[in-house]
Formats: structure tokens, sequence, C-alpha cells
């Protein structure tokens, strides 16, 4: 019998087809069996359900549920396919920008990367990957955010201090992280390698350019695609930390 990356061993046609997808998406070999199939013997990984774990004679299931996060599970699962299940250290680097890359790295392999637009849904991704390991006391776990963009830089600042400090958070000098030809996930993971300081509240600051307003501007065009202009006074609200690109967001879906 070969052998494949991950058995989805559940019943559940939600799970089967949700499962599916992703890891076609990661790039994985799989097979889809009933939780008591030999497929599950031989398979690197096991993905189940808490109920149908119990049928299932393999130590380390990944555990999923209708509605799973695709990201976290997809870490929990690279993660043993990678043979670092219960790593040292988790580093979630993050690369500032109009588009924010995301990299989960453990002990220096890189498990993870993504790239979302808004600053609230980069800090709530990175709170989420941090958290996946925080019950493990033997893992250190930080996130390091490139310095490349002080406008982005600080914009993430605020939004994953307004959702959890209890995560240590680096600045980190992210010169030579931007290569031609490299997407921002590959930055992100060059900046998750890097020690970095933390981070002040002179950091969070942030003057009200006409260079950050149009900037503003350009990724809320991007955010509501084209359908809602972010004004000058939205801007500066932002910049002054007055106003959020998120609640204005949320404020335009009402």
């Amino acid at each position: 019998m070969s052998r494949c990356d991950v058995a989805v061993a559940t019943k559940n046609p939600r799970i089967r087809y949700l499962m599916v997808n992703l890891l076609k998406r990661l790039g994985v070999t799989f097979v889809l069996c009933r939780p008591d199939d030999n497929e599950c013997k031989s398979a690197k990984v096991v993905a189940t359900t808490d109920k149908e774990s119990k049928r299932v004679a393999k130590e380390g299931l990944v555990l999923v549920k209708e509605g799973f996060n695709p990201d976290t599970t997809a870490i929990q699962i690279m993660l043993r396919l990678l043979d670092v299940p219960q790593p040292s250290q988790v580093v979630v680097g993050i690369d500032p920008g109009m588009q924010f890359g995301l990299a989960f790295v453990a002990n220096g392999t890189t498990v993870y990367t993504k790239t979302v637009q808004s600053p609230f849904r980069a800090a709530e991704n990175a709170h989420q990957w941090a958290a996946l390991l925080q019950h493990n006391r033997q893992t250190e776990v930080l996130i390091r955010v490139g310095m490349g963009s002080r406008l982005y830089s600080a914009l993430f600042l605020r939004e994953i201090q307004s959702i959890s400090n209890e995560f240590g958070v680096e600045l980190v000098d992210e010169r030579h992280t931007t290569r031609v030809g490299k997407s921002d996930q590959s930055s992100a993971v060059l900046i998750a390698a890097r020690r970095g300081r933390p981070p002040t509240s002179d950091d969070l600051v942030l003057d009200v350019k006409n260079g950050y307003v149009r900037s503003l501007k350009q990724l809320f065009k991007r955010l509501t695609d084209g359908g809602r202009a972010l004004s000058t006074a939205e801007a500066q609200a932002i910049l002054l930390d007055e106003a959020t690109v998120d609640g204005i967001l949320n404020e335009s879906d009402h």
C-alpha cells in the first residue's frame, strides 16, 4: 500500500469537501476513508472529527469540525508533515504594506504563508496563528513585524494590541527582505528569521502626511473594489488613531 500524506477519515460530506479543497491547495497527497480503514495507519497525518477519532488507531490526529478554520487546520497538518509537531519556537512573520505577507515559521522551517490586505485581518490571522501552540509551555511564540513601511507597521501594531498583548512582538529591520520577483510572503519568511526590538508607544504614532492619506485612500479603494471612497477627513482620523480601517469598512456595510 502506497503511503499518502493525509487521510481524511470522516463520513461527514461537508468536512470531506472542505478538506479536499484545502489539501489540493496545499499540494499534498491524500485519501478519503473511514476512520477504521487501513489507510489511516499508513498515512502520515489523519484528519478526523472528535466523535470519529475514537475509531482511529493512530496518535497525533488533526481534529476538524464543520466550519473549521482552513489556515489553522493547514498549519496543524503541515507541522506534522514537516516533523515539527511540538516546536520549541514559533515565529509569525509580518511584512506590512498595501498587502500584508504572513508567514508561520516553526524551528526555522516555513510551515505556512498567506497574503491579506487589511491591517485588521493581518492582526487577526497573526493572533490566531500564534495562539495555536500557546498551550505548549515549551514553545516560545513571537510575532515579528517588518519596519519597511512606517504607516502599515503602525496600523498593524495598533490592531494586534487591540486584540491581545499575550504574545511577544518585535519590530524588525526590513532591509534586504524585499527582492525583485519575490512575494510579500517570501519577505515575511525573512522577517521571521530576524531578531528585532520591542515596539514603543512612538512606533504607533503617525503624522498626518499627504503620502499617508493617499496610500490609505488607495488601500480603501482596493478593499471595497472601488465601491467606496475614503475621505481625507476619514484618512486623517485613521492616522490620528481616532478611527480604524476596519471600523470605517464596517460602517460602510450598514
